[in-house]
């Protein structure tokens, strides 16, 4: 750790439990602004839309391929 102190204030501790107070001063301020904002009326309207369904197809028989692939191998290629 430094060896600076700041000259007015008393101790270094006073230092970081200011700035701890203020940090968390803040997260507590912006979570109070996200938790009373007034939604817009697309997110409502979005959020009371029907959900989109989803189709699920068979797969025909013609795609269901298996490849299969054979080759010697010589003595001279290992």
């Amino acid at each position: 750790m430094s060896a600076y102190r700041f000259s007015v204030l008393p101790s270094n501790s006073s230092v970081a439990a200011t700035v701890t107070l203020l940090v968390t001063g803040w997260f507590a301020l912006a979570g109070c602004a996200i938790l009373t904002d007034n939604h817009s009326a697309a997110n409502i309207a979005a959020a009371r839309a029907t959900p989109v369904t989803t189709a699920v197809y068979d797969i025909p028989a013609e795609a269901k391929l298996t490849i299969v692939v054979e080759a010697r191998r010589s003595a001279a290629t290992l």
